[in-house]
């Protein structure tokens, strides 16, 4: 019976042995697992900083570009507005400079192209030869 007893404590030996290791290993697995849930727990938060940061620039962006397309909006309507007043015979500044590079004089511009005096005067003192 001796052997007996000795191969049993030698079996409950062999299973506190194998039981320790396992014990050791699982415990190094969770403590991976922490440590990598940690780190997952970091990244997300980083990665939620980066959308929140993303949204409000995009935010900002959509309010610049609704900016410059109401601006290029008024752009064409003082386009339209000044194509409008051109085609309803609004006086001709642009032959009355291109006139005055030429030559003429106030009178010639108020006669040939029914501008006022002053605006004759005004393209004159602009546009006339230095």
């Amino acid at each position: 019976m001796p052997a007996d007893t000795s191969l049993v404590w030698v079996v409950i030996l062999f299973l506190v042995v194998m039981v320790t290791i396992q014990w050791i290993v699982y415990l190094r697995l969770e403590s991976h697992r922490r440590e990598t849930r940690a780190q997952q727990k970091r990244d997300i938060e980083t990665l939620k900083q980066t959308v929140g940061a993303l949204c409000s620039s995009a935010v900002g962006v959509d309010k610049r570009v609704n900016k410059l397309e109401r601006h290029g909006r008024d752009l064409e309507e003082r386009q339209e507005f000044f194509e409008q007043q051109n085609q309803a015979g609004d006086p001709p500044y642009t032959d009355a400079i291109r006139m005055v590079q030429d030559g003429a004089g106030p009178e010639q511009l108020i006669s040939e192209l029914g501008i006022s005096r002053d605006a004759a005067d005004l393209i004159i003192m602009m546009h006339g030869i230095k």
